[in-house]
């Protein structure tokens, strides 16, 4: 019988002898051969198994990205909401932050000879003359009108008005020379040839060196240290702007008719809801308009002398800077006072130095660098100090409690005269804004006390620094303060804790990677200022509480009614009660309904002067949609598109993305899901998983938070450099939370939520003892006089010697290549040897003596 085993041949002959011996004969040779074959034979089977699995393999990976980009095609969504909301963080798997900018095209336009680009500005310095001529015959609107105490509150600082004549000259002539040359697009005309025009300011030399940020935020980034993040430069553009016209004319459909009136849209998508979200308190939106005045403000055109423009007067010559908004005679609030305009005041053009569409003016730096406390330019700066122990100027109550300092001007749209006579008045602060409503107006107040109360701390340990050092730390400890709550409380709950930690924009307490790269722009971008981060107007609930008193029987207060009213701050308990109110008031859901206190009576007051006797106030939502269109914000799909999410091009798609209430009411008003408004369109996604915002808005604001951290050379993470903080100074900042600096600055409160801007809660966030919150010690900040004189000197002498104290930044103009004996290369070098050397004095710092503490300083 013939033995068969695994190794004989599949195709052998079995019915022949098998050789029994394995010697030097051809019988061996053989069947080495059929082993050969057969083994051959079973690594191929193997192989198209491996082959198979590892396709299928394959084909699934596949089949989930798609699913996760695209969604499922073959199953409904449910409730018609957008799928991959959900799950939005998986989706950081495929997209790299910060995303790109879209790439400014080039001048579409044919070459423009001198000849050509001279007449256009002179056009455009003729339409500037006009304007201004024309200023002067037009009446502005009643004072403490809503249109009046709104455009005093959002105004343009002396400095922008200067610039917006320059940036108003570059458009007008942009327009003519367009017309001359018969250029007829839609979109971004591109950009276009030099335009020499006179500029409004000059660039200080940049000390690279500095401990201490400029307060304009120039100097902050080496390779654009007049561009990144600087106060007065245009909003950075993600995607380039639709204009009607291609130049400045105001977001058209896309067939070049008008968009739908944006007030129809608030009626019909935005309408009144009444939903409150228990998980969150108002101090959430407080904060983030805090902060949003910190990093952005646009500025709105003005007449003569900062008067504020009437739009929506019969009776006079229109302001070639009017936009209104025209209201339905069938609107339901509006009709009853016989009102068919809204007023609407266009942001001021903002001088880029050439031929090219029109772009809009920040006056804030983008940076989170407290400006929102201390301005954004030297001179309010100057203007709020003391030039004592480095504290801040206050009004000092007869009870002995500091107030901010008043604003004695009857014309800042929130002085009144009752309240004048009492002795009462509105308040100043670093940012124009902080009269706004009560919560702010509180909040702007809290960081004023704080700022005093490091500058008291830091004086005491460090008897030995004058009214500059101590003024310049204290600034530089409140900013990094500002950061760490802004990233340790608020993002993780707008964007979801697990979106915030997978993009790095938690805090890094155990991190030893510096933050910094220097080629990222932290420059706000114009879609995140005019529609994304004002996402939180939807939050607000139309009722207020007036304190956090359980056994208090007032009732609460409606929103409109905190407007422009910071005059209950100077009762004893007004701070307290205040602040009480924002803590306990639930947050409103977030959706794309909003309130009719924002909607009906935004800014209203009742005045015998204004149009009918009544108070007919202004509709925040409609001034939203109108001022996207106005700086040129591309429609919905393109900002879907560009944060590589599911398409919304067509109405089938978008079916999949909004609710279905949304998909309605744009289906119903808008011809076309190209015409679909960006804030409109991105307020109507369900929000994502963990977060309280759709898909859409947590790329766009995630991104911009991600700029901001990664591109302020001041950070207070990093690890290089003079101005960074030690390992023990660093412990008093991760330690801070706004509790804590609601505790040590408030009145009388004594208990607070760990987390302000979460419900409270006994297990998770517990009514604390402020002593517990309010844990700040100032013994790190001390320095040696001795050792601080001798460091100096050294400092001075290793910085002579590396010859980079003050620097020329090379020009910004066109792309730096790279080489290795580039004046940046070497630059490079120098400042490492530089950081090294303070990295070598703030260990040295740190390694002092401890002292007896009081934390309570």
């Amino acid at each position: 019988m013939v033995m068969v085993d695994e190794r004989t041949p599949l195709t052998s002959d079995l019915s022949g002898p098998l050789p029994l011996t394995s010697g030097p004969s051809g019988n061996v040779h053989h069947l080495k051969s059929h082993e050969s074959l057969r083994e051959r034979q079973v690594r191929t089977f193997q192989c198209w198994i491996c082959s198979a699995i590892m396709g299928a393999f394959a084909i699934a990976i596949v089949i989930s990205i798609s699913y996760i980009i695209f969604g499922d095609a073959t199953k409904p969504p449910l409730d018609g909401a957008n799928t991959t909301a959900a799950d939005f963080p998986e989706l950081l798997n495929l997209i790299s932050f910060p995303l790109v900018d879209e790439p400014v095209p080039q001048w579409n336009g044919t070459d423009v000879g001198e000849e050509a680009k001279d007449a256009a500005i002179a056009e455009g310095e003729k339409a500037l003359g006009d304007k201004e001529l024309l200023e002067e015959t037009l009446t502005s609107p009643p004072i403490n009108s809503p249109t009046f105490r709104h455009q005093k509150s959002v105004g343009a600082t002396v400095a922008a008005r200067l610039a917006a004549k320059v940036g108003f000259v570059e458009d007008r002539a942009t327009k003519a020379l367009v017309r001359r040359l018969d250029i007829r697009h839609r979109g971004s005309i591109g950009r276009g040839p030099a335009m020499n025009l006179p500029r409004t300011h000059t660039h200080p030399r940049c000390d690279f060196n500095a401990r201490y940020r400029t307060p304009n935020g120039t100097c902050n980034n080496k390779e654009h240290p007049y561009e990144y993040g600087v106060a007065m430069i245009p909003f950075r553009r993600q995607l380039n702007p639709d204009y009607g016209d291609g130049v400045s004319a105001p977001r058209a459909s896309v067939d070049g008719s008008e968009l739908p009136s944006a007030r129809q849209i608030s009626l019909d998508i935005h309408r009144p809801s009444y939903h409150n979200d228990p998980n969150f308190s108002v101090m959430l939106a407080v904060w983030g308009q805090f902060l949003d005045h910190d990093i952005t403000s646009t500025a709105l055109n003005q007449g003569v002398d900062g008067k504020p423009i009437e739009c929506c007067d019969p009776g006079q010559p229109q302001h070639p800077e009017c936009f209104t908004v025209p209201l339905g005679p069938g609107d339901p609030y509006y009709h009853q006072y016989n009102v068919t305009c809204m007023n609407f005041v266009r942001s001021v053009p903002a001088p880029t130095g050439h031929f090219g569409p029109r772009q809009q003016l920040n006056q804030a730096t983008a940076f989170i660098d407290g400006s929102v406390v201390y301005g954004s330019d030297e001179e309010r700066m100057k203007a709020l100090r003391t030039r004592e122990g480095g504290r801040l100027r206050m009004l000092r109550t007869p009870d002995g409690r500091e107030l901010l300092p008043v604003s004695t001007d009857p014309l800042d749209g929130c002085n009144e005269e009752e309240m004048n006579a009492a002795g009462k008045y509105c308040f100043e602060s670093g940012d124009a804004r902080a009269n706004e409503n009560l919560h702010l107006t509180s909040m702007h107040l809290i960081w004023a006390r704080h700022h005093n109360s490091l500058a008291d701390g830091l004086a005491r340990i460090n008897p030995h620094w004058d009214d500059e050092r101590v003024f310049q730390e204290a600034r530089r400890i409140l900013a990094a303060q500002m950061q760490h709550i802004t990233y340790a409380e608020f993002v993780p709950v707008i964007v979801g804790n697990e979106t915030a930690s997978r993009m790095g924009l938690l805090p890094e307490s155990d991190g030893r990677d510096d933050t910094y790269n220097v080629t990222v722009d932290a420059s706000i971008a114009n879609v995140f200022a005019g529609a994304a981060f004002r996402f939180a107007h939807t939050l607000l609930p139309g009722l207020m509480k007036k304190t956090r008193n359980p056994t208090s029987s007032s009732s609460g207060i409606e929103l409109h009614r905190m407007l422009f009213n910071p005059y209950s701050l100077y009762a004893h308990d007004g701070l307290d009660n205040a602040l009480g109110g924002a803590i306990s008031t639930a947050l409103a859901k977030y959706d794309q309904y909003f309130s009719t206190e924002l909607t009906e009576k935004l800014f209203e007051k009742a005045d015998e002067h204004l149009l009918h006797n009544h108070p007919c106030g202004l509709d925040l939502v409609s001034l939203n949609i109108q001022r996207g269109r106005d700086h040129g914000l591309p429609a919905y799909p393109r900002w879907r598109k560009h944060c590589h999410l599911t398409p919304a091009d067509s109405w089938s798609e978008l079916e999949r993305i909004v609710d279905p209430e949304s998909f309605k009411q744009m289906r119903s008003i808008y011809r076309e899901p190209a015409n679909i408004d960006v804030y409109s369109g991105s307020l109507g996604e369900p929000p994502v998983k963990g977060g309280i915002v759709g898909p859409l808005l947590t790329c766009l604001i995630a991104d911009q938070f991600l700029r901001l951290k990664q591109g302020d050379s001041f950070w207070y993470e990093r690890r290089r450099g003079p101005q960074r903080f030690t390992e023990g100074q660093l412990e008093q900042i991760y330690n801070t939370k706004l509790s804590s600096i609601i505790c040590r600055n408030s009145d009388n409160i004594e208990q607070s939520p760990v987390y302000l801007m979460k419900r409270t809660d006994p297990q998770t966030n517990p009514e604390t003892d402020c002593k517990q919150l309010d844990t700040f010690d100032f013994e790190p900040f001390r320095e040696d006089k001795d050792r601080s004189d001798h460091n100096n000197r050294a400092a001075k002498i290793a910085t002579d010697r590396m010859k980079v104290l003050v620097l020329e930044p090379k020009s910004t103009t066109g792309t730096t290549p790279t080489n290795t004996n580039s004046p940046h290369t070497s630059m490079e070098t120098d400042m490492t040897d530089k950081e090294k050397a303070t990295e070598e004095f703030t260990t040295a710092t740190e390694s002092l003596p401890p002292t007896t503490t009081n934390s309570a300083a």
